[in-house]
């Protein structure tokens, strides 16, 4: 008989937990208040426009299909190692997550995922793998999208993009070296790891579909550049490759909120190439408010839809690390 495993995330909460939740979303949404506050009024003024209005939904509209691409591909990462814990669980440790990029440092997110995922009966090593191998992908696919535009932009060094490259071809021919990483990395911190591997077919679903997010999520950049002048055939590859080289840079330095600065910079220097540096610049710049409008609209809108829903409850039989503790026991 099946034994039900009822998430904790349905027992009432403590006050303190009360507390820190409350204090976690309050510093989320002042990191997006102080983001949208750095925006000059020269890029509200642009977007806002009432000829500018339609370009503006379109480009909110493909960077939040580009968001919902990186889901899928978390999701498909999550049901391989750990099962799906349903649309509830999923929703809040991954959007949660996702919006607390806007902290500084990774580290938070990594602790929402941790505490969100325990509370809905996932284990600590099923949620740190499937954070690092989306990581690990969402890395060396936006690398590998970013390649159209880079060697353009920085010439001779550009050159180690190509070792990203290199990685989507390993991750397609052998998907099990990114767990044996984890795996190896889990036994130096002496941390557990899930007994269950993604398999070769949905690694390579994960890729595939990360790798259709950073192009759709690359849209709405183009969409700025057009409507601020841009030459529509020479701008796409520019824009695309141009926004998933800069989002891939600025996922790499960890002590900004979602690589604040960097990112803006990159970008500028890449649309430079097809618009006069003060409208690159200001391009960069709504590109900004176009992603945290999706990002907080879709977040907000799913997690809404979470929050109206009740939780399923997970079985033994849908977690392989507990099935195996529980027939240990019963063994014993």
């Amino acid at each position: 008989m099946t034994e039900t495993i009822r998430p904790t995330e349905q027992s009432r909460p403590s006050w303190w937990r009360r507390v820190l939740t409350v204090a976690f979303a309050a510093a989320i949404v002042a990191g997006i208040v102080l983001t949208v506050r750095s925006v000059p009024p020269q890029a509200l003024d642009l977007l806002l426009r009432p000829a500018s209005v339609p370009v503006l939904i379109a480009a909110i509209a493909t960077n939040a299909g580009g968001v919902l691409l990186v889901w899928v591909s978390w999701r498909c990462l999550l049901g391989s190692v750990a099962g799906r814990p349903g649309f509830v669980p999923e929703a809040k440790i991954f959007f949660i997550s996702f919006l607390s990029k806007y902290l500084p440092g990774r580290v938070w997110s990594v602790l929402a995922q941790v505490d969100i995922g325990r509370r809905a009966g996932l284990g600590t090593g099923q949620v740190m793998t499937v954070f690092l191998l989306s990581l690990v992908v969402g890395l060396i696919t936006g690398g590998t999208v970013g390649l159209v535009v880079a060697p353009a932009v920085l010439g001779p060094q550009a050159v180690w993009l190509l070792a990203l490259v290199s990685l989507v071809v390993v991750g397609y021919v052998r998907p099990d070296l990114g767990y044996r990483a984890c795996a190896w990395a889990a036994r130096r911190v002496r941390r557990p790891l899930p007994d269950r591997a993604p398999d070769p077919r949905t690694t390579r679903r994960a890729l595939t579909i990360s790798l259709a997010s950073w192009v759709l999520g690359g849209l709405h950049l183009w969409l700025i550049a057009v409507l601020l002048g841009a030459d529509p055939l020479r701008a796409l590859p520019v824009c695309v490759g141009g926004f998933a080289f800069a989002a891939t840079a600025g996922m790499l330095v960890i002590f900004l909120p979602d690589g604040w600065g960097a990112r803006d910079v990159l970008l500028g220097l890449v649309l430079a190439t097809v618009l006069p540096l003060p409208a690159a610049t200001l391009a960069a710049v709504a590109s900004r408010l176009v992603c945290v409008a999706s990002e907080v609209l879709l977040g907000g809108a799913v997690l809404l839809i979470a929050a109206t829903r009740r939780t399923t409850p997970r079985t033994r039989a849908d977690n392989p690390v507990r099935v195996r503790h529980h027939l240990a026991l019963e063994e014993s």
